[in-house]
């Protein structure tokens, strides 16, 4: 019941399917073997925006009532999310192409997760995945490049290769401060007019 009312099933598709549509054009038309930064940073920010849905129910009466530990719920669902949508990228490092390294795939997944779950806290699910989008967008910018200048980096920390000190900071304090928020608050609710359904 709690899958379905979140929408968990399509969101689900929708990560793999992309995921399996960017393994799919490498291995056919790249010789490389590994996928590059921005090609896993694309495909994570497609699979965020789709769980983006999921952080909220159609019921804010019933995600704010006492009588469930949402709290426990919530980052449970980040946790699960997270793993759900690393697994499938993890998955192809058992062939000659590869998301990889792993710690890019872990970085860029958690903390465009929190950077959505920050979103869903501050403005409601259904927003949640403009700032992810936003930001992988700048990263994707041509004048965007790998850099030992910590501004360069954190503007562009998507794209830092494994390591990256101000890349694994600025993830980092994006994957806890959404995590924090959206497990003690929750989205917002939503005006009544919002909610009511349509007669």
């Amino acid at each position: 019941m709690y899958l379905r009312s979140r929408r968990v099933a399509p969101a689900l598709a929708v990560s793999i399917a992309t995921a399996a549509l960017v393994w799919v054009l490498a291995l056919v038309y790249s010789d490389a073997g590994t996928i590059d930064a921005r090609a896993v940073s694309l495909t994570v920010m497609v699979a965020v925006a789709a769980f983006a849905a999921t952080l909220g129910g159609a019921d804010d009466a019933l995600d704010h009532t006492a009588s469930i530990n949402w709290p426990v719920r919530r980052a449970g669902h980040l946790v699960v999310t997270a793993a759900v949508i690393v697994a499938p990228l993890l998955l192809t490092t058992v062939t000659d192409t590869r998301f990889a390294p792993l710690a890019v795939v872990v970085r860029n997944t958690v903390g465009l997760l929190g950077l959505t779950a920050l979103g869903a806290a501050l403005v409601g699910a259904a927003l949640s995945w403009v700032a992810p989008l936003s930001w992988t967008l700048v990263s994707l910018l041509p004048f965007i490049e790998p850099s030992t200048k910590p501004a360069m980096q954190v503007a562009g920390w998507l794209i830092q290769p494994a390591g990256t000190t101000a890349a694994t900071v600025c993830a980092t304090v994006l994957a806890v401060t959404g995590l924090a928020a959206y497990t003690l608050r929750g989205c917002p609710r939503r005006p009544a007019a919002e909610t009511t359904p349509d007669h």
